[in-house]
């Protein structure tokens, strides 16, 4: 199971390669996915930024257009040159995306939706998440600052979160 280090690590190696470029092609096995693309296509975007909020990927498309992505068990984002050969077969393939030097492709991705900004807000778990700690605005000053707002809020609370 992919954990948060790692959707951050593939969320950091997305935006390094992508960040900034125009979407040559955009192709997705799912439906809901293709259906959103055909109204308002992908390709001819630029991609602002990709970032990991826990668990979850986000990558931000110009005309406040967000592709959420969560791994749950088997998912993994994979990144090749345009022409190289795929380690994993197309039967396993969920999301393309194309540059015109890179290729990101998703791989046994479960969890896949298309959002804008406030879409995200009122129906997504991902706004609920706070900081993520291995982002770079993350302090230990700020986190300890959450941690005792939320004791201060939650005197019952025990370890784990469980009332005592």
């Amino acid at each position: 199971m992919p954990e948060g280090d790692t959707i951050f690590r593939s969320a950091r190696a997305l935006n390094q390669a992508l960040a900034g470029h125009q979407v040559t092609l955009f192709e997705t096995a799912y439906a809901p996915l293709a259906s959103v693309n055909d109204q308002s296509p992908v390709a001819g975007r630029t991609i602002e930024r990709v970032e990991s909020r826990g668990k979850w990927c986000l990558i931000f498309f110009s005309g406040d257009l967000i592709l959420v992505t969560h791994m749950l068990m088997s998912g993994s984002w994979h990144l090749y040159r345009v022409g190289e050969r795929w380690r994993m077969g197309r039967d396993r393939m969920r999301v393309v995306i194309r540059t015109v030097d890179w290729e990101a492709v998703g791989f046994n991705i479960p969890v896949a939706e298309f959002h804008t900004a406030r879409s995200l807000e009122r129906s997504s778990q991902v706004p609920k998440l706070g900081p993520d700690v291995l982002g770079a605005e993350f302090t230990v000053e700020g986190g300890v600052a959450r941690l005792a707002a939320y004791a201060a809020e939650r005197p019952d609370a025990g370890p784990g979160g469980r009332a005592r």
